[in-house]
């Protein structure tokens, strides 16, 4: 379960944030709508949906307005009216209209000349003198005219009287007198159009306008909040379409480029019309602005992710591989024969067209010497095409040569025995192959020349190394014996002392130069056993404990519990940790930590030493070579064999040597392969 809802939080949040997003613009994009396109009276009309008491709406001042207009045109007319204008029935509105003190129509008889008379649930009442109206609400009267100018009814009352005289084309009113009263809370009569269906509108406008500008804008926030807590997830849902789109040909995503270019186009003039000119028939267009808005931002999220691989991706890219690896198959003459071949090819439709209207060029140019130019055209056409034909051989002569002389040259990298390289005297290529000819035969001369010396060198160091251990044995051996004298000076004790560190010194160096070149030569003896690579990396670090002890920097190693089981001489194995411990023990930056690490993985054991040089390790240098050393100052009497030593040891034991140097970081990496021999006892410890 909870692999699934991981697995569905990155399509959520995707969702979330996308869908956010869109309710946001859509919310930003309606309200700036609503300020900018629309009238003054429309966004009355919206606001007072919001109104807790209708009669404080322009809506009711407008419609109570037209009927006081509507009684005083039937007090006023000439016509004969059978009835009054306004429903009997629809009690939500009370009237009474006189004329010359007579009274012409009412649907009460209820008393409506103050507004201390009104009849329970009714709080206002419009009262028309003949010249000015009065008005009054929950018993307050209401200032109807201001300052006497009417600007309309979304701000004033829409009744007779005001001074610049603009609500109606007015009459002669003086002697008609109008009563208006309105219930505070109207019932549902179904008559005409009044108080009930004015609450009615405004609550259906109020929820439409909530649904419609205050929820997605909330409902946008929300989701975009919950897109920020996990937004974590959304790279990993961005990776999975991109992976989708990675595999849709870069041919179809440039198809998909036409319809979505034309659709930014409809949404953004659509959006600007709408704008400038509140032309509502184009909502749909910029409603649709989301959908090349969201296109776009997974053409961008491919791009991110898959910019690299849009030439791979590709129909004609993936048909250009399908003949770069068949020609790849081929040989190098015979590429080099079919790409003048294709491009031959390529020009054969052009001479074909113009072949084609040739006779039509003939009929129009039949006179005088055109006809004669028409045949030189086409006969230089012909002369063009036997000249490319000849150049073509010529150059297949030259690939043909080109072909052998790189198979004389792969040869002889190979090391494998060959002729001298004979091409024609007329031959491009005759006299770069002379040039490797004479610059093979110096190179096997130097190759020979080097070979020797090395020979030589390594013959001489084994035998200065050989002859002289018999000496440095008879030096050693005295040397002891002069420690056992009891009655030597103290200062001659001191120069014995020096004397006997430095022959063992000597010692060691004339072993490490006798074993490499030994090694050199391949007359190195190996005996090679199963053993447990972790209890010799053991033993070693327990062997070298007191300079492990005495060491400027501290050694932590990581070792498994288990044996890890390798073929491998112990003795020389031992000698390579030893080396390179002793070398991490030295030359370790104080205070430092030196980490010994034994990890498996592939059928492999790689034992790492990491440590922080002293001193500043030099680049570009092959620090496993003989004799180098990773700091030329030194005067630490280092041979600048340990290195070399380790690694001749390990690929004498089939493993492999890795030395890498970052800034100060010196890491080792020594990897032997795992075997599933175990050994038939438990080897003896050291």
């Amino acid at each position: 379960m909870d692999t699934k809802s991981r697995s569905i939080k990155p399509a959520l949040t995707l969702l979330a944030f996308v869908l956010g997003m869109s309710l946001l613009l859509y919310s930003g994009a309606a309200w700036l709508f609503l300020f900018t396109s629309t009238s003054p009276s429309t966004r009355v009309s919206l606001m007072d949906a919001f109104q807790a008491d209708y009669q404080n709406t322009s809506l009711f001042r407008r419609v109570l307005g037209e009927d006081l207009y509507a009684l005083l045109h039937y007090a006023t007319s000439t016509e004969y009216y059978s009835s009054a204008p306004l429903a009997e029935d629809d009690t939500n509105l009370l009237y009474h209209v006189e004329k010359d003190g007579r009274l012409l129509a009412s649907n009460t008889t209820a008393d409506l000349s103050a507004p201390d008379g009104l009849p329970e649930g009714y709080n206002f009442l419009l009262i028309f003198n003949g010249e000015t109206a009065s008005i009054w609400k929950d018993g307050q009267e209401i200032d109807v005219y201001g300052d006497g100018f009417y600007r309309g009814w979304e701000e004033d009352w829409y009744v007779p009287g005001y001074a610049n005289g603009s609500t109606h084309e007015e009459a002669d009113y003086a002697q008609v007198m109008v009563c208006l009263a309105a219930a505070k809370e109207p019932a549902n009569y179904t008559v005409t159009y009044g108080p009930y269906s004015i609450v009615q509108d405004s609550a259906r406008i109020r929820t439409l306008l909530i649904w419609l500008l205050l929820v997605p804008p909330v409902a946008g926030a929300a989701l975009l909040i919950w897109y920020i807590l996990w937004r974590r997830y959304k790279r990993r849902a961005d990776q999975a379409i991109a992976w989708f789109t990675g595999h849709i040909w870069l041919e179809i995503k440039l198809t998909l480029l036409l319809p979505l270019t034309w659709l930014w186009v409809n949404s953004i003039v659509a959006c600007i019309n709408s704008f400038l000119q509140s032309n509502y028939t184009l909502l749909p267009w910029c409603l649709a602005t989301l959908l090349p808005l969201w296109w776009s931002y997974f053409i961008c999220n491919d791009l991110r992710y898959n910019f690299g691989q849009l030439r791979t991706h590709s129909f004609c890219a993936a048909c250009v591989r399908l003949f770069r690896r068949q020609a790849l198959s081929w040989s190098v003459q015979r590429r080099m024969d079919r790409r003048p071949v294709l491009q031959f090819a390529l020009c054969v439709p052009f001479f074909l067209v113009w072949l084609a209207q040739f006779p039509a060029l003939y009929q129009r140019f039949y006179i005088g010497f055109q006809p004669l130019l028409l045949v030189i055209l086409f006969l230089g056409g012909v002369a063009l095409i036997a000249a490319q034909i000849r150049l073509m051989a010529a150059n297949r002569r030259a690939t043909a040569d080109v072909d052998r002389l790189l198979t004389h040259i792969q040869a002889a990298g190979s090391g494998q025995p060959t002729g001298k390289l004979e091409l024609p005297e007329d031959s491009d290529l005759r006299e770069a192959a002379a040039s490797l000819a004479h610059m093979e035969d110096g190179l096997r001369t130097a190759l020979m020349e080097q070979m020797k010396s090395e020979r030589t060198k390594i013959e001489l160091i084994a035998n200065v190394s050989h002859d002289l251990k018999t000496p440095l044995t008879s030096i050693v051996s005295y040397v002891e014996l002069l420690q056992q004298e009891e009655d030597l000076p103290e200062h001659v004790r001191d120069y014995v002392r020096i004397l006997s560190d430095k022959t063992q010194r000597l010692q060691t160096m004339v072993r490490d130069v006798f074993d490499v070149s030994k090694a050199a030569a391949g007359s190195l003896p190996v005996s090679v056993k199963v053993i447990d690579y972790t209890k010799l990396l053991r033993q070693t670090l327990a062997d070298m404990n007191e300079e492990i002890e005495a060491a400027p920097a501290s050694l932590r190693p990581t070792l498994p519990e288990e044996p890890v089981w390798i073929e491998a001489d112990g003795d020389r194995l031992y000698r390579v940790f030893q080396n390179l411990i002793g070398n991490a023990l030295k030359y370790a930056l104080e205070g430092s930590r030196i980490y010994l690490e034994l990890k498996t993985a592939d059928g492999q054991a790689t034992a790492v030493i990491r440590n922080i040089s002293r001193d500043e390790l030099p680049q570009g240098v092959d620090l496993t070579e003989r004799f180098v050393r990773g700091d030329a100052s030194r005067t630490d009497g280092g041979s600048g064999l340990g290195l070399s030593i380790a690694r001749t040891f390990t690929e004498a034991c089939g493993g492999s040597f890795t030395l890498t140097t970052e800034a100060d970081l010196f890491t080792v990496q020594v990897s032997l392969p795992l075997t599933r021999k175990r050994p038939a006892e438990e080897p003896p410890a050291r």
